[in-house]
């Protein structure tokens, strides 16, 4: 595909601004609060927040054909009843490789095991857990070599919690209330939800040696991703581990903020084709670029999504895409974008 940005119009909008301020999200583990929903629901006296989720997606198939295109994107909203409802969305992306026979069973399959777990009263860590080990052994019926990467995101009461499996991403944006009706809509800090699962990454190389495994320029056996579904071909040849479904959690409060309007957030996921070439700052600046984000601030959006904003969200997905693509991307893109409205409860 040839993107809309060559020879147009920059990502960077008009004067140039100062960078946002990038950081990790924290790790989620055992000790985290709250650790599951029946956590939260106890911190927060059992009154939630309302937390709206508009979502959009665009994909684009890899320069030149030379596969179908092997990435898949997940969106699920779903309701835990007990001790009082809670709805929670999933969202994410996969990226498939030898065929999309994984990513299409597992972006099929994982939003309903999860919620599952979840609405059991499972805590977030232990849930994404069994679930990605559930993946793993539905797999086993299908292909003996195709594989993907995975991360999963989950919304509720003004938390997200982001699981992630491999070379995809995700970052969610907190954006600043606008000044005025119209004005840009401005990124206030950007935290990274997720961090690259390859085995040329210290930690991951670090990981893999101590599991007993091997990384000759930068993969294992052949695989760059080091920690997958599927991939059984591979995981046949070394120990077990060293190719790994443990997935790494993290977890971020967006809370309401301080003023009694909320606050909003957009999360962006992407396959590695996407951050292959583009930047936390690139996404910052692709949402100024869309004005009509902006009214999602508005009161009425509170009770039905703004057509406006719905628009504008989807053209922020292709946008994300389509300027990987301009940047020099040749692996397939894909792009979710949600737009999370955390507002007091009723």
């Amino acid at each position: 595909m040839v993107s809309r940005f060559v020879g147009g119009r920059r990502a960077s909008g008009a004067a140039k601004s100062s960078p946002v301020p990038e950081a990790d999200a924290d790790f989620c583990t055992s000790a985290s609060s709250p650790s599951g929903f029946r956590e939260l629901l106890e911190e927060l006296k059992r009154k939630p927040p309302r937390c709206s989720v508009e979502v959009a997606q665009y994909t684009a198939k890899n320069w030149g054909g030379r596969h179908e295109n092997e990435d898949r994107h997940m969106n699920s909203h779903n309701v835990s009843e007990e001790p009082v409802k809670l709805g929670f969305h999933t969202v994410g992306v996969l990226d498939g490789h030898d065929t999309e026979i994984a990513s299409d069973t597992v972006a099929r399959l994982l939003p309903d095991a999860v919620a599952k777990r979840l609405k059991a009263g499972l805590p977030i860590v232990e849930a994404y857990t069994a679930t990605m080990a559930e993946m793993e052994e539905s797999l086993k019926k299908y292909h003996p070599s195709a594989g993907t990467c995975v991360n999963s995101c989950t919304i509720s009461g003004g938390f997200v919690w982001c699981a992630n499996l491999g070379d995809c991403r995700s970052a969610l944006i907190t954006l600043e209330q606008p000044a005025t009706a119209g004005a840009p809509t401005k990124a206030e800090a950007l935290h990274w939800m997720s961090r690259d699962h390859k085995a040329s990454c210290p930690y991951e190389r670090a990981r893999i040696t101590e599991a007993g495994g091997t990384v000759i320029d930068g993969r294992v056996e052949g695989l760059e991703p080091s920690r997958t579904i599927g991939d059984f071909d591979v995981k046949l040849q070394t120990k077990p581990g060293v190719i790994s479904i443990k997935p790494e959690v993290r977890q971020f409060e967006i809370g309401l903020g301080a003023g009694q309007t909320g606050r909003r957030a957009i999360l962006v996921c992407g396959t590695d084709g996407v951050w292959d070439c583009i930047t936390g700052q690139d996404i910052c600046k692709l949402i100024q670029a869309r004005k009509d984000l902006g009214t999602f601030f508005t009161p009425e959006a509170a009770m039905q999504a703004p057509r406006a904003g719905v628009q504008a969200l989807h053209d922020l997905a292709e946008d994300v895409v389509q300027f990987a693509v301009a940047k020099g991307s040749r692996d397939d893109c894909t792009c979710l974008a949600a737009f999370i409205s955390v507002l007091p409860p009723e």
